[in-house]
């Protein structure tokens, strides 16, 4: 008699906690799974073929998983594109510094070219005609059109009469009096 009762005391626990897990929502289809299972219980416990919470759950971890896979390597992808940038502006940076430097460079040697014309101007200006014509007859035609830009144009006009005729047909066209 004392075994019966404890075995109906026992089978009163199960069930118990079986009802229990039943009516929660988390571990109700466990419990119709696991009920199904069973070889006399399974006629009396409906089990539903359609995908139980724990399988939709399951399912949901999955894509919120590959989500993350497809999200981080987006991210890496993203990063390494951010880094290349990156590289490319400082490359760019350090051109643009280099560039800055010899355009201070070549201002600078422009700068004294100019102050170097303009004094070799002054001199052949406060020359007699003659020897300033000499001096561009010789002179390299580039040069003497940037001195003859800076002189006097009455100056130039004396200074021509006494060059050579092709000489001053050249460069008075190259100065943009030719016609």
């Amino acid at each position: 008699m004392k075994i019966l009762s404890w075995i109906i005391i026992l089978l009163f626990c199960i069930v118990c906690i079986g009802a229990l897990l039943y009516f929660l929502p988390v571990t109700r289809d466990l419990v119709i799974d696991v009920l199904g299972g069973l070889p006399i219980i399974s006629n009396y416990v409906k089990t539903d073929k359609t995908k139980t919470q724990t399988e939709l759950l399951k399912e949901s971890l999955e894509k919120f998983q590959s989500q993350v896979k497809n999200l981080t390597a987006k991210l890496k992808e993203t990063n390494s594109e951010l880094e290349l940038t990156r590289s490319q502006l400082k490359e760019k940076d350090r051109l643009i510094s280099k560039l800055m430097s010899e355009l201070k460079s070549l201002k600078s040697e422009s700068e004294k070219r100019a102050q170097n014309l303009k004094k070799l101007a002054s001199i052949i200006e406060s020359m007699d005609v003659k020897s300033a014509a000499r001096i561009i007859e010789e002179m390299d035609e580039k040069k003497a059109v940037e001195i003859l830009l800076i002189i006097d144009k009455e100056k130039v006009g004396e200074i021509f009469k006494y060059l050579t005729p092709s000489k001053a047909v050249s460069l008075s066209n190259k100065l943009g009096w030719g016609g």
